[in-house]
């Protein structure tokens, strides 16, 4: 099977992952695997956020995550710096509890994704 057969998703957008690097399966593989180790222990981090918001972790995490959701195809960039100016400013608990409400599902469906991506990738 062809690497671009197997870069095709309804979660994430894979067209920047396509045009830089779709002819290099061991960099898309290494590209996964950051993002997945990277996104996961945060995302569980902004999960505690949902019980008492940590403003310091939601701006860190957000801004941190900002580099690399444009790229993998995440469909939430612009929630998620909106997100860090909220938390940045101490925004009221609600606001930024909405924000991640919205969020935290993009990213879990995300690694979900990946991971399936991933294995397809590694069986190549």
């Amino acid at each position: 099977m062809d690497i671009q057969n197997i870069l095709t998703s309804n979660v994430v957008n894979l067209n920047s992952i396509k045009d830089f690097f779709s002819s290099d399966k061991d960099m898309v593989i290494q590209l996964i695997e950051v993002y997945l180790s990277d996104t996961g222990p945060r995302t569980e981090t902004l999960k505690e956020s949902l019980k008492t918001v940590d403003y310091v972790s939601v701006k860190n995490i957000t801004h941190f995550l900002k580099s690399s959701l444009g790229l993998m195809g995440v469909d939430c960039l612009k929630e998620t710096a909106t997100l860090e100016k909220l938390a940045e400013a101490r925004e009221k608990e609600e606001i930024i509890k909405e924000k991640l409400n919205f969020i935290i599902p993009l990213l879990d469906e995300s690694l979900v994704e990946y991971q399936l991506i991933l294995g397809r990738l590694k069986s190549l």
